[in-house]
């Protein structure tokens, strides 16, 4: 079951990371409503993803979304469409990763919890069983 989420997670990247790299391929020009909607976005992300502690729990990929969304700032600054695009997408999906990747680990560790009460409630069931 975990091997599946952990499958999803990378999967989810993966493609995420695709499309935002085949997604900057579009001609320079002035930076539109839709691409500006795509930084706010990617903010709100990055903060979804800093409420939940991403930034203690999935450092790398929070690391990367502050990088790439200080990327999308500077492009806006130079009026590069592609580039401010480009970086507001990927600053989007790492923060999306940083996320999924703290969600994922605060279920494992219930399940893990959870299977210590499982073993706990075996041994007692056995205990009961074995005595007269």
């Amino acid at each position: 079951m975990l091997a599946n989420h952990v499958g999803r997670l990378k999967t989810v990247f993966c493609v995420s990371v695709a499309i935002a790299v085949l997604g900057g391929v579009a001609l320079a020009e002035n930076i539109t409503p839709a691409q500006e909607q795509e930084f706010t976005d990617a903010k709100a992300a990055l903060e979804t993803a800093r409420k939940i502690q991403a930034e203690k729990n999935a450092p790398e990929p929070f690391k990367q979304a502050v990088n790439f969304l200080q990327a999308a700032d500077n492009a806006r600054q130079q009026k590069d469409a592609v580039a401010f695009s480009r970086a507001s997408r990927l600053a989007r999906t790492y923060a999306d990763l940083a996320k999924a990747t703290t969600e994922f680990n605060a279920e494992n560790a219930k399940l893990a919890v959870m299977r210590e009460e499982l073993k706990k409630i075996q041994l007692e069931i056995e205990r009961l069983q074995k005595s007269p």
